[in-house]
């Protein structure tokens, strides 16, 4: 997909929508589709945990591309870190009724962590993905688990799908809720951008008048829980995870180390979320720890190192070379 300039796209949009009016009235039309705000309100929070949302459960507009280009679209959420819900377990998504699409490829669920906490989800970096097909549409949500992961600062999650222009309407919006946080974007491939999305070819916040002819919060949601506290029986933890060389062609070898002994879980992930590799599982002593990784069979791109202990998660880049 070329670049084009975010005025260019603007128009493009814009350009699909008919007049105002007809769109209000629940007219669907080019890449936004507007409804009435009707239909039961999807479920709160959960007992125990944090639900991380802006939304109210009820949806009344749906967001694709226009019929200019066929992108593969990022749209979600960033959210600051709550006491209570460090460890990110589940992400809901709620999807417009039009989406083609979804019988061809799956829709990629995305955790991003963004320890600076600078409300921009461009300098964020992959933590955790999955695939799925969802099977609802409307308000009601379709929940996936991910492996429990830590996040600091603030993340953004997000679900992405390959969409054809001017007839995929996946992201459904609270044209009622504050906009400022939720963002989208448009990429000829969103995993190879993953890592950094200010170089996806456009990329806009929901709140933007030049853009967004609907402001609104995506219906995208999050659940956390706590990481352990004093007083409770804490997870090992990890104080290190590093890798070198990186980027690698060859060998390179993964560090941690450990304040105690623990029982640890150390996995490789690819850019869309699929295990390709477990380097390490099981008790390991206080210390310092390396384990080799070859990368000469595995694809050129990027992955991510994950080490488990116990609700302790740290994640590291790595790209592999040839």
């Amino acid at each position: 997909m070329p670049r084009r300039p975010l005025r260019a796209l603007a128009l493009a949009i814009l350009g699909s929508l008919g007049p105002a009016a007809s769109a209000q009235a629940g007219l669907s039309a080019g890449g936004i589709e507007a409804e009435p705000a009707t239909g039961a309100p999807a479920a709160g929070a959960l007992g125990g945990a944090v639900e991380y949302l802006y939304d109210d459960g009820t949806g009344n507009v749906n967001l694709g591309p226009p019929s200019s280009f066929d992108p593969d679209m990022l749209w979600g959420n960033y959210y600051l870190v709550q006491p209570g819900g460090e460890i990110v377990t589940e992400i809901a998504v709620a999807f417009g009724a039009t989406f083609p699409s979804r019988e061809t490829g799956p829709v990629t669920f995305w955790l991003l962590g963004d320890p600076d906490a600078d409300a921009d989800p461009r300098n964020a970096t992959a933590l955790a993905s999955v695939a799925a097909t969802p099977d609802v549409s409307g308000n009601a949500l379709f929940r996936v688990a991910i492996p429990p992961t830590l996040v600091t600062g603030a993340f953004f999650i997000g679900a992405s799908a390959r969409l054809l222009g001017g007839r995929d309407r996946p992201a459904r919006v609270d044209g009622g809720a504050r906009a400022d946080r939720s963002w989208f974007f448009y990429a000829p491939d969103i995993a190879a951008t993953i890592d950094d999305l200010a170089a996806a070819p456009f990329g806009t916040r929901m709140d933007d008048p030049a853009n967004v002819p609907f402001p609104g919060a995506f219906m995208v949601r999050a659940l956390g829980r706590p990481a352990a506290t004093a007083g409770e029986d804490a997870p090992a933890g990890a104080s290190a995870l590093e890798v070198g060389p990186n980027p690698v062609a060859g060998e390179t070898t993964v560090r941690f180390s450990l304040p105690r002994a623990a029982e640890i879980l150390l996995d490789v992930y690819d850019a869309v979320g699929r295990r390709v590799a477990t380097l390490a599982t099981g008790s390991y002593a206080a210390g310092s720890h390396a384990v080799v990784w070859d990368v000469r069979g595995a694809a050129p791109g990027v992955y991510l190192a994950r080490l488990r202990v116990g609700a302790d998660v740290r994640a590291v880049r790595l790209v592999v070379a040839r």
